[in-house]
């Protein structure tokens, strides 16, 4: 056994192992250096410092060194932004900095709502990029320089929309009478308040009475008032409704309006059913879109603008058309678009136009008939329903404020196939559809199409117009012989047109009336169009027809056979309308509630009346391509046209 002597020392490592602890505490007191060192050079204590140094030098109070921190805990926000925006804190602005300069005017204090409410971005975040939103895996980046009004739409929702006739007109009123001398933000006296943001204050239904009032106890050397009519305080009513101080998000909106978007998408609830819900769009991540066909930025601003000036281009195979719109509406489209990311807020704290909107049902669109039209009708139909047709589409859209379509177009037809619409087409039943239009809604609709018809001669005008005999047999074997007969004896689809025992004067008032209005549920359309010349001289040509031995008291439409008819459908319809009436490019004859709603009279008016401003032709005389077809004939291709349903 060895003794003590025989031990030999080994090396256990420990010198190397010191070293390595003493390189790892240098490491950690390095690490716990850099932290406070980290703040203290972060971008909020540089821009805080660097105020500071500004504001000692323009004489203005310092501020401390400081996070800041608007806390709403019930509108889920938690805002840092003030940390460098330090002017929308409290601070005192400073000229020509733009991170120090103060607010625009707005009608909110934003120390009680914080930025990111309004503007997007990361609220927590206190560097720039982080606050802008302009890092991954954030989905709410701040609006872009130019799109911040979209920031009011996320809480004012349900901001009305005037009828633009009377907004136009209210502005030039307001303009005319010199208002901004009182109520301008630059030149309010004796306190008249600012105008810009009165559309979200509210203001009294009686302004103008006690405008009026005013003016007349007003010393010598105030400012006069001008007296408005009844109708310009309305416009200037729905002018100032439209003033929330956010001008180009309104005119967003109301473009919006008048091209007839919720025609096709649904927006809060409201709207077709044919493109997706926008309820929610500006809220989309850029994340998840194609930018394939986008040549600019990634950003959901830049594909937004680039779709709505090709949507096939930017979505191949997109159901949405190119609409031609001009880059400024594209914009616009744009803005609006963005301001569609509802915030949650509760109900204690909604705007009152949000509240009245899901509360009450209120729209935020006008609805007389011709916003109406704008809102649910102009994208296919055109604004003053000329129709439309598409490149990318396959299908037609008809001129529904055509003069020949609204002359044999009677009240009854427009209000069913507004209600019911063409199931299996891009027509939706509107009138029972969720979200669509209420009835007094479908009745206005009615009545702006029916204004869009033109306004006969007055009887007296006709009355007193000279007669043209020769014109009026011209017009007679245009407009009236197709149905009537030569000799207005009368055929399978009208009656004989003898003149009745009565005085000439009730005679011409009677054919005035027929001409001027049409007799609904009948082939016998208007024809308003005349001027009163061309009118007094039909008329007379009418009373100067020979008698008929048939009387017309006895006379009834003929019913037609269908077997017959469906070999005229193929020879002059099916180009257009598609087999059994499937409406390839043309509308769909076949359709179930377009018969429904169709009179044997509106379908045999149309055969022989053509449709002007359109392709269908006018089968009530010879053309290039089709003779003139016989009563006889008509009748038989309206009973094949029945058959189909």
């Amino acid at each position: 056994m060895d003794g003590p002597d025989d031990i030999v020392a080994k090396d256990l490592g420990i010198t190397r192992l010191l070293r390595v602890f003493a390189v790892l505490s240098v490491l950690v007191l390095l690490a716990l250096a850099a932290a406070p060192a980290r703040s203290y050079f972060s971008e909020w204590r540089s821009a805080q410092r660097t105020y500071n140094q500004l504001a000692r030098r323009a004489g203005l109070p310092e501020i401390p060194v400081a996070i800041r921190q608007i806390w709403r805990p019930e509108l889920e926000v938690i805002d840092r932004c003030a940390s460098c925006h330090l002017a929308t804190d409290g601070a005192a602005p400073i000229s020509g900095q733009s991170l120090f300069a103060a607010h625009p005017p707005i009608a909110h204090d934003p120390r009680q709502f914080g930025c990111t409410v309004c503007h997007g971005g990361q609220g927590r975040a206190t560097s720039a990029a982080a606050a802008h939103g302009d890092v991954e895996h954030w989905d709410e980046p701040i609006f872009e320089r130019g799109y911040a009004q979209a920031g009011c739409g996320t809480c004012h929702s349900g901001v009305r929309v005037g009828a633009a006739q009377l907004v136009d007109k209210g502005q030039k009123v307001v303009a005319e009478t010199k208002c901004a001398g009182c109520h301008g933000a630059a030149t309010a006296k004796g306190g008249a308040p600012d105008l810009s943001g009165i559309g979200l204050r509210g203001f009294r239904a009686d302004w103008h009475a006690k405008h009026v009032e005013r003016s007349a106890s007003a010393a010598a050397d105030a400012p006069p008032f001008t007296p408005l009519s009844d109708d310009e305080v309305a416009q200037v009513s729905e002018y100032l409704r439209a003033q929330i101080g956010a001008p180009r998000l309104m005119a967003a909106k109301a473009l919006v309006y008048r091209r007839g978007c919720r025609g096709c998408h649904r927006i809060n609830g409201v709207g077709g059913d044919d493109g997706p819900d926008l309820s929610n769009e500006g809220r989309k991540s850029a994340h998840d879109l194609d930018f394939a066909n986008i040549s600019g930025p990634h950003t959901l601003r830049s594909w937004l603008t680039e779709h709505f000036l090709n949507p096939p281009k930017v979505v191949p195979g997109s159901q949405m058309p190119n609409l031609s719109i001009p880059a400024a509406e594209a914009d616009l489209l744009t803005l609006y678009t963005l301001s569609l990311r509802t915030r949650s807020i509760p109900e204690g704290l909604a705007p009152r136009d949000r509240v009245r909107a899901e509360r009450l049902g209120e729209r935020d669109f006008a609805t007389d008939g011709e916003s109406l039209f704008g809102v649910f009708c102009a994208a296919c139909h055109g604004p003053r329903g000329e129709g439309r047709t598409f490149l990318t589409l396959k299908a037609t859209f008809p001129a529904i404020g055509e003069p020949e379509f609204l002359a044999i177009a009677d009240d009854d037809f427009l209000r069913k196939t507004i209600n019911a619409g063409r199931p299996g087409r891009r027509m939706p039943a509107w009138g029972t559809k969720e979200g669509g239009l209420r009835p007094e809604e479908v009745d206005a609709l009615v009545g702006h199409l029916r204004s869009l018809s033109p306004t006969p001669p007055t009887i007296e005008a006709v009355a007193a117009a000279p007669i043209d005999r020769a014109h009026g047999d011209a017009l007679f074997a245009g407009l009236c012989a197709p149905c009537h007969g030569q000799a207005g004896a009368g055929s399978a689809v009208a009656p004989p047109l003898a003149a009745v025992d009565n005085p000439a004067t009730h005679e011409d008032s009677r054919i005035y009336g027929t001409l001027s209005f049409g007799v609904a549920g009948t082939a016998m359309g208007s024809f308003r169009q005349l001027d009163a010349e061309s009118m007094h001289s039909l008329i007379a040509s009418v009373r100067a027809l020979p008698p008929v031995s048939e009387k017309r008291s006895g006379w009834a439409a003929q019913k037609g056979t269908a077997e017959r008819g469906a070999a005229s459908y193929q020879k002059y319809c099916v180009r257009c309308h598609g087999l059994r009436g499937a409406g390839d490019v043309a509308p769909a004859l076949g359709n179930a509630a377009f018969l429904a709603a169709a009179t044997d009279g509106y379908l045999t008016a149309t055969i022989l009346r053509g449709r002007g401003r359109t392709a269908m032709p006018h089968f009530g005389k010879p053309e290039t391509d089709h003779p003139q077809l016989h009563p006889n004939e008509v009748v038989d291709l309206v009973a094949y046209l029945r058959s189909l349903r």
